[in-house]
């Protein structure tokens, strides 16, 4: 994605956590922001939001999240895994991404050397900004296999296409799309605001079975 096409920057501010103890990711409006692209280092975007990342790798395994996400024309909120050529590894992605035009539907994706796989539009059966849902990445040599509150959702095989194979980071954003992604997001309104919340991350590499899970604890029927 181009820079000046890339309305939001990060903001440490904009990550936070609530009474219930959830990492919450909020995006809004820059003050004073004038509207045009940002072509320089600091200049001032449209929307200030929050990405959060782990500082260590991890590889093959079982991912799980428990998270909601954010409503509202234009917004993604995201969880990911990700590595590319800023840590010196080929760009590599496998991607949970809630649209908030329509967040009854997750768009599952991912990259292989550099290389946009086809993604998926998926009807999860539940409004992803209603309540909080259980969210699993099955990260194998030869599969990819991606759930919702232990449904299946998509799988592609190592026979179907490549799958990811350097160790990444996880991920969590919010941020906002703009012309250059209307098609695929939609373009979020000037004063568009929004918040996506994280309750609970785990991870359990390949092979082990007895690290604790999110799943391993009941959900709450809400979010409030």
């Amino acid at each position: 994605m181009k820079r000046e096409s890339f309305r939001t920057n990060w903001n440490p501010e904009n990550l936070s956590l609530t009474e219930d103890r959830a990492l919450q990711l909020g995006l809004w409006p820059t003050a004073d922001a004038d509207g045009t692209p940002d072509l320089g280092a600091g200049a001032l975007k449209h929307f200030q939001g929050a990405e959060l990342q782990r500082k260590e790798k991890t590889h093959f395994g079982t991912y799980e999240v428990v998270m909601t996400a954010a409503r509202g024309d234009g917004l993604i909120s995201a969880f990911f895994t990700y590595t590319g050529p800023y840590f010196k590894d080929p760009h590599d992605e496998i991607d949970f991404e809630f649209l908030g035009r329509d967040t009854t539907k997750v768009w599952l994706t991912r990259f292989v050397d550099g290389e946009n796989l086809p993604g998926r539009w998926i009807d999860l059966g539940f409004d992803a900004a209603d309540a909080r849902h259980i969210y699993t990445l099955e990260w194998l040599p030869d599969r990819l296999v991606w759930y919702a509150d232990q449904r299946e959702l998509m799988r592609v095989t190592e026979d179907e296409a490549p799958i990811p194979q350097t160790a990444q980071r996880i991920y969590f954003s919010i941020w906002a799309g703009g012309p250059a992604q209307s098609d695929w997001s939609g373009n979020a309104p000037d004063d568009a605001r929004g918040r996506a919340r994280v309750y609970c991350v785990s991870y359990r590499p390949a092979g082990q079975e007895t690290s604790p899970m999110c799943s391993d604890e009941p959900l709450p029927d809400r979010i409030e």
